[in-house]
């Protein structure tokens, strides 16, 4: 029997049925999101005939979306994957991808204000992750930010958000910054109440101690103690509020973290301390809870202004984003300003001084000075003009012009790079992913530690007193916070430091890539060559000059759409020379031929145009070592001129190839010109490894090659079409050329278009990984020295809380000596 089929998008009900009531009439629905989109449809006013729901916008966008199923393809993966996530054991079922299925989801970023270290990221994604509904939910700490797909007919966001907040974190939306500055703010008066309530705890703790030495009466003690217990429990419920809800939801969720040791011990020095206080007794610990809740409060909040010194560039970077353009109408020809969502390809828009180019297009009238420097690192202003094109994010410093968008939003050279550097923060590198794995058992060493110690103190003869006091002291000392710090901390400076140089990495493991890479592999066309056939010069005959020659040339080809004929006339533009009115243009298989004021034009080869017979069409030495061609032109059948064309050498490349090979860098020149060409610039530059004449497979078998024989290969190229060479290489490095950014198969973009961006980011990853490296060291020497002395004894909880705190403040300040230094 046929099985029955769902009430909406009408695929059968062959893995079972969501039943609902509407109106008392009972429906079948294949999924839940079929339900949910089913009861929308009902409320909205899009269609007025039920029966006519699939011609509406919302069916459409939700079968694109994966809501609803588009096929029984879909319809069994969904459940499938249902299945998978109500497996009692947590383990895929067989036949089913592990990876998370995100058909049926939406998307939702939070900044996530309160985190200690990478361990806090941890708990949220754990959480996260048990809560039903919610798909693929990533934590990251060097950005605050929170990322997750869920399942709108099961959760809701705000229901996200009360499950971040009930494990102590508050989240905002990553537009709101005055929401981070009045949480900032928030944080440093809970700090100054807590310091001050502190402070008066301690003072009146030394006048208790006095009764160790003398007699104080029982009123005395009651008087004394009583206001110690009134601000030490201000102190421990109002300051340390927060670090105690994460440290319990660490222990509740098996995901314990920095919060979960200090938490413990501020707890057990609180909680024992009112145990004494109410039988009568003198030892009273609330300086202890009240100092170390004090003293992290502290860290913290120094932790947070040395990451926000850090993310400054970043944040500028990603500020770059209008969220307004004047907008050029018929009804409008001033322009008026609308939300930058309005603004599609082929519309006008206007823009002025310190204004930011809100799309990527053509000028079409103005001029105006550009600061391209957040996008390339170029500090130089960047004029433009009428026919010129402008990037989004560029910021105009003078002037004023009107552009025709060509490419709007997430597809302009800006919201590719924010897309590009926003994923290159999420991802882990190796060093970290090995970090991470050992902050997950670090906490519960430390509690078994700690209670270990303790323990063992009390069974060999110490006190209650004593015990307690060790233990405490061990479970402060420790730090997972500088192991958790370390990396993201050195790795977030670098990614924006790099930026600051118009370096775009897109792959955090570029850092420790290009440390170990000893050989260059270096495309030709488009990486040390411009990448453009232009015209290079006009060689003239006596009586003619160049300017002459360029109009004549310009007119006889300025119907053409050939290669030549562009550089022609693109040539003519720049140097300001109008077209010659050149009549009765006619093309033949070798050149051009016109009339101008009774003169007979050629230009073309040297035969058609006459050219001197010592010279002929082939290639030849350009002045700057590339190949050359060579067009002529004539005037009544005698040689005018000689144009020459070809593709220029960058002019920072000799400098940097002296300074790689001073580097005892291995330099190799590979090219799918021919091997002529190739040689003529390897000549010219100083290369001896040269090969021409390599399609896109063969460049990679080259890369292969070098690997066979033990190099660290970096491959340079334009990022297309030597993408099969660069997934081979170490290091693969794209030169921008202003297309197909989102095609490179590349770990950073020189987004100046200039190679020898590489004199800065190869020192820049040098020192990015001495700054890891030095961080771990620190961390791990910290614990291994400090937590054996605190099972000694030989120290108190308070000398334990501020070596803790030093100890990440030691990982932080050495990062910040990495932007100090820039």
């Amino acid at each position: 029997m046929t099985p029955a089929n769902c009430d909406l998008c009408g695929l059968p009900l062959r893995y079972g049925a969501v039943s609902h009531r509407i109106d008392d009439v009972p429906l079948q629905f294949c999924c839940h999101g079929c339900r949910m989109v089913y009861a929308m449809l009902l409320e909205s006013t899009e269609v007025d005939d039920p029966a006519r729901f699939k011609e509406t916008d919302l069916y459409r966008q939700c079968v694109a979306a994966g809501v609803i199923p588009a096929s029984e393809a879909d319809l069994r993966r969904l459940h499938e994957r249902e299945k998978q996530a109500s497996h009692p054991a947590g383990k895929p079922v067989e036949g089913v991808d592990a990876a998370p299925d995100r058909s049926g989801t939406l998307p939702l970023d939070l900044v996530v204000d309160g985190m200690w270290c990478t361990a806090c990221a941890w708990v949220i994604e754990t959480a996260l992750s048990r809560l039903e509904g919610v798909r693929a939910a990533t934590c990251h700490f060097s950005t605050d930010r929170m990322h997750c797909h869920y399942r709108p007919d099961r959760v809701a966001p705000d229901q996200i958000r009360k499950a971040v907040a009930r494990l102590g974190y508050d989240t905002r939306d990553p537009e709101t910054g005055d929401a981070a500055r009045h949480a900032q703010r928030r944080e440093l008066i809970r700090l100054a109440i807590t310091a001050l309530l502190s402070a008066n705890v301690m003072m009146l703790s030394w006048a208790l101690y006095a009764g160790f030495f003398t007699t104080l009466s029982g009123d005395a003690v009651s008087k004394i103690s009583l206001p110690i217990v009134a601000m030490a429990a201000v102190v421990f419920v109002y300051g340390g509020g927060p670090m105690l809800r994460k440290a319990w939801f660490g222990l509740v969720h098996r995901a314990p973290g920095m919060e979960t040791l200090v938490g413990m011990a501020a707890g057990c020095a609180f909680g024992y301390s009112i145990f004494n206080w109410l039988t009568g007794s003198i030892h009273l610990y609330f300086d202890t809870a009240s100092m170390l809740i004090t003293l992290v409060l502290l860290g913290k909040v120094l932790e947070q202004q040395a990451k926000g010194r850090v993310r400054r560039d970043l944040d500028r970077f990603f500020a770059l984003q209008p969220s307004k353009v004047r907008l050029i109408t018929d009804g409008w020809p001033a322009g008026r300003y609308v939300a930058i969502g309005q603004l599609a390809p082929g519309d006008r828009f206007a823009v002025e001084a310190d204004e930011i180019v809100p799309a990527d297009g053509h000028v079409e009238s103005g001029t105006a000075s550009l600061d391209e420097s957040s996008l390339t690192g170029e500090p130089r202003p960047v004029p433009v003009k009428a026919g010129d094109p402008v990037k989004s994010g560029a910021r105009v410093i003078d002037g004023r012009f009107v552009a025709r968008a060509e490419i709007v939003g997430a597809d302009t050279i800006l919201g590719r790079m924010i897309a590009i550097m926003a994923r290159s923060l999420e991802q882990k590198s190796a060093y970290e992913g090995r970090t991470d794995r050992m902050l997950r058992w670090f906490v519960p060493v430390i509690l078994t530690l700690a209670g270990g110690t303790g323990l063992f103190c009390f069974l060999n003869g110490a006190t209650i007193n004593q015990a307690m006091v060790r233990a405490v002291t061990v479970m402060v000392i420790s730090c997972p916070c500088a192991l958790g710090v370390a990396i993201p901390m050195a790795r977030l400076a670098g990614i924006s430091l790099a930026g600051r140089r118009g370096i775009l990495v897109r792959e955090i493991e570029a850092f420790e890539r290009a440390d170990v890479v000893d050989t260059l592999v270096f495309d030709k066309t488009g990486t040390l060559t411009h990448g453009r056939w232009q015209l290079c010069g006009i060689d003239c005959q006596p009586g003619h000059d160049p300017e002459t020659v360029a109009a004549w040339a310009a007119g006889l080809e300025r119907g053409s759409d050939h290669e030549i004929a562009r550089s022609i006339l693109s040539y003519a533009r720049i140097q300001g020379i109008a077209a010659a009115d050149v009549s009765d243009i006619t093309a033949h298989p070798d050149g051009i031929q016109g009339r101008l004021d009774g003169i007979d034009l050629r230009i073309g080869k040297r035969g058609f145009a006459r050219g001197p017979a010592t010279l002929s069409d082939g290639n030849g030495d350009g002045s700057d070592g590339t190949l050359t061609s060579r067009v002529f032109l004539s005037a009544d059948n005698r040689p005018a001129a000689v144009l020459i064309f070809g593709d220029a050498i960058r002019p920072s490349v000799p400098a940097m190839v002296d300074r790689l090979k001073q580097a005892a860098m291995h330099l190799h020149l590979i090219s799918g010109d021919d091997d002529a060409a190739t040689g003529a610039v390897a000549g010219t530059l100083g290369l001896s490894r040269t090969r021409g004449g390599l399609l896109p497979a063969d460049k990679a078998d080259y890369i292969d090659r070098l690997n066979d024989r033990g190099r660290q290969v970096a491959m340079v190229g334009d990022g297309v079409n030597d993408a099969a060479a660069m997934v081979r290489a170490t290091l693969a490095v794209a030169v921008h050329s202003g297309a197909g950014l989102a095609k490179e198969a590349a770990h950073i973009t020189l987004m100046r278009g200039d190679p020898a961006q590489l004199l800065d980011f190869f020192p820049l990853a040098r020192r990015v990984n001495r700054k890891v490296g030095q961080n771990l060291w620190c961390a791990w020497i910290y614990n291994l020295v400090s937590i054996p002395v605190a099972m000694s004894g030989l120290l108190t909880p308070l000398v334990a809380a501020t070596a803790m705190l030093l100890s990440s403040l030691t990982v932080i300040g050495n990062t910040l000596l990495l932007v100090r230094r820039d």
